[in-house]
C-alpha cells in the first residue's frame, strides 16, 4: 500500500472509532502523519537510538511529509478523505546537535522522529508545502473536507468586525467659530 493511502486510512480509521461514540450529526475531523524518507516511510520512534537512526537519516536531505485527513458524520454514510503533501529539506546538523535534540525527548513518538512546532524547527532548513500539513493537520484540506461532507462553511459570511474604522460624527462648530467663517 501506498504511504499517501496508508495515511488517509488510519485517518479514516480514527475517526470511525470516535464517531461511534458520538451524537448523530456530529462531524469528527482525524488526521494521521507520516514521513517519508530515503529508504521509505519512518513511523514513530519509540527509543532514543530509533529517534537518532531516523534523523540521521534525513540530515541534509529533502523528505516527504503525508498528512491524512478524513471527515466523518456520526450516524450516517458520509466519509470523505484527503491528502497534503508537503516537502522539508533538513539542515546539515551536526551530531551533538542531534544528540542534544534527541536528549530533549521531543522526537520520541513524533513521525520522522521531529516535531517542526517545537525545537525540531532548529533541524529544518525548508518547507516546501504548508507547514500546517507538517505540524500534522492541514487546516485548508479539512475546510475543504468539512464542506464536501455537508457542513455548513465555518467562515464567517459578514464579517463580525468593521473592516474600516468608524468615522466619527463632527460636532458642530461653537457658535463663535461659525460665526466667523460665515
Amino acid at each position: 500500500m501506498c504511504a499517501d493511502l496508508g495515511c488517509q486510512l488510519i485517518a479514516r480509521q480514527k475517526a470511525v472509532v470516535v464517531a461511534a461514540g458520538a451524537a448523530p450529526g456530529t462531524f469528527v475531523i482525524a488526521g494521521d502523519t507520516v514521513v517519508v524518507g530515503p529508504h521509505g516511510p519512518l513511523g514513530k520512534p519509540i527509543t532514543p537510538e530509533a529517534a537518532l537512526r531516523m534523523l540521521a537519516q534525513l540530515r541534509g536531505i529533502r523528505h516527504t511529509v503525508l498528512t491524512g485527513a478524513c471527515v466523518v458524520v456520526a450516524g450516517a454514510d458520509t466519509e470523505v478523505l484527503g491528502v497534503s503533501r508537503s516537502l522539508v529539506r533538513m539542515r546539515s546538523f551536526s551530531d551533538e546537535q542531534l544528540v542534544a535534540y534527541v536528549a530533549s525527548g521531543e522526537p520520541l513518538d513524533k513521525a520522522g522522529a521531529y516535531a517542526i512546532q517545537g525545537a525540531g524547527a532548529d533541524l529544518v532548513e525548508a518547507v516546501n508545502g504548508r507547514i500546517d500539513a507538517v505540524i500534522g493537520l492541514d487546516v485548508a484540506l479539512v475546510f475543504r473536507l468539512l464542506a464536501e461532507a455537508g457542513y455548513r462553511s465555518p467562515l464567517p459570511v459578514v464579517t463580525d468586525v468593521a473592516l474600516q474604522p468608524a468615522r466619527r460624527e463632527r460636532r458642530a462648530l461653537a457658535p463663535i467659530r461659525a460665526a466667523q467663517r460665515a
